[in-house]
């Protein structure tokens, strides 16, 4: 891993730029907060929530997602630090719902990377969020002077690690794509094959990485290399590329920016944190899923389970 970097004395131009850029990054990516934080939403381009059917222009229907799996519907996380939980509410409501998520592909990047492989593993989030606040407990975050800063990543770790099951990295390979983003160049590189358990969590860490906030360092390695947080700058084509878009039949962002109800949460960092605020959030993500999108049809092309 790279704690920091020590410039020449007279960098040369395009280095400089590349220092400028990090710079940068890590003045946005700092917490905002001593417990939960998140990038700036302006910092993120969100595609809207609501379902985008698109329609193949071949004649013979092609339902792959670009990585090689069969699949007409796909699921965009994007990032949001604690608004995890209300995208694992979105998902509970879909799983409750009959849907069939095991038939769709999907992308996520930093706290979306989380939900996304969850999902796509078939994991309980009310288990989840349980396992998340005993770590929490146990490293005392509600009495630590700086919350979730320094050790939070080594939790999510963990947290990642007790959850997936042994096989995650084979069931997520192609239905899954990770957004990680390298240091220096800051471009974008959307991980879709996973070699082990290992290297499945490690491109999690990858994405989730905010410069020195989750274990003080600057960056986190993944495959030998530095990277920072994976939201960072993600336009929706990074989530879904061009190229995979005619052959996806629907796309539906779930989007939390768009719940007028979360208005009033993005500052109540206290409230946040808190055990009652953290399962508030899954609720309202359910709900909003429930009233809101359901009626408005932003899952009418999902597939559902089939009734026995």
């Amino acid at each position: 891993m790279t704690d920091g970097m020590t410039p020449p004395v007279v960098p040369a131009p395009r280095f400089r730029h590349r220092l400028y850029l990090l710079a940068v990054a890590t003045l946005l990516l700092l917490p905002v907060s001593s417990a939960f934080v998140s990038l700036p939403a302006q910092q993120i381009h969100r595609v809207p929530s609501h379902s985008t059917t698109t329609t193949a222009t071949t004649g013979t229907e092609d339902t792959s997602d670009g990585s090689g799996t069969s699949s007409a519907a796909h699921l965009v996380f994007p990032g949001g630090g604690i608004f995890f939980y209300w995208q694992a509410g979105v998902v509970t409501y879909l799983r409750e719902a009959g849907y069939n998520l095991s038939e769709c592909t999907m992308s996520g990047a930093s706290a979306g990377a989380l939900t996304a492989t969850l999902t796509t593993n078939d994991v309980c989030f009310t288990d989840a969020t349980n396992l998340a606040l005993s770590l929490a407990e146990e490293a005392g975050v509600w009495d630590r002077s700086g919350g979730l800063q320094g050790v939070w990543g080594p939790m999510i770790e963990q947290w990642l690690d007790d959850l997936l099951p042994d096989d995650a990295h084979i069931t997520s390979s192609e239905r899954l794509a990770l957004l990680v983003t390298p240091v220096p160049s800051f471009g974008k590189t959307r991980v879709t094959q996973f070699q082990d358990k290992r290297d499945l969590i490690r491109a999690n860490m990858a994405s989730v990485h905010l410069p020195w906030f989750l274990d003080g360092k600057l960056t986190t390695s993944f495959r030998d290399s530095a990277h920072i947080d994976g939201s960072f700058l993600a336009k929706d084509y990074h989530y879904v590329p061009e190229e995979n878009r005619a052959s996806q039949r629907v796309i539906v962002t779930l989007d939390w920016t768009e719940d007028e109800g979360m208005e009033t949460e993005v500052g109540d960092f206290v409230k946040l944190v808190s055990k009652d605020g953290i399962w508030g959030m899954l609720e309202k993500g359910r709900k909003y899923a429930e009233t809101v999108m359901e009626p408005r049809g932003d899952f009418k092309d999902l597939p559902r389970k089939k009734k026995l």
